[in-house]
């Protein structure tokens, strides 16, 4: 493993890893972050915190252009950890496909290392942009 590919698989062990754990609770369960990432794009396209989900491809496309295109693995990066994170801002999710809602009560390891990945992602990218900057104009 070099230095440059070092970001990419820690976030990819990351992501693995949370899909081991259990993501948050709801006022009835807690859930596996494996389902969630199975079946949340299903409520994806409804709104509320589903949309969180989007997280998942943009933290993909990320992954696959880290090497070969800086500026899309940047982009793709960011808006993974600003979905990822958004999720902190709903108070209720979806428990069921009759479209009832549940009180979200707490986060679980597998959230927190799935945000992990996005977070690794976009400093590992954010740092090679401001490196190449320095390296092109370099303050005297």
């Amino acid at each position: 493993m070099n230095a440059t590919s070092a970001p990419l698989i820690i976030s990819i062990v990351l992501f693995l890893l949370s899909l081991t754990q259990k993501c948050y609770c709801t006022t009835s369960n807690c859930s596996d972050s494996f389902m969630v990432l199975l079946i949340g794009w299903l409520g994806a396209f409804s709104g509320g915190a589903a949309i969180t989900w989007f997280a998942n491809p943009a933290l993909l496309v990320s992954w696959l252009t880290f090497s070969k295109s800086p500026n899309t693995s940047l982009i793709a990066s960011g808006i993974a950890a600003l979905f990822a994170l958004a999720f902190l801002t709903f108070y209720q999710v979806t428990a069921n496909e009759n479209g009832q809602a549940q009180q979200i009560i707490s986060y679980k390891p597998g959230y927190w290392l799935w945000v992990a990945s996005s977070v690794v992602m976009l400093s590992a990218n954010l740092y090679r942009s401001v490196s190449v900057m320095k390296t092109v104009n370099p303050i005297q």
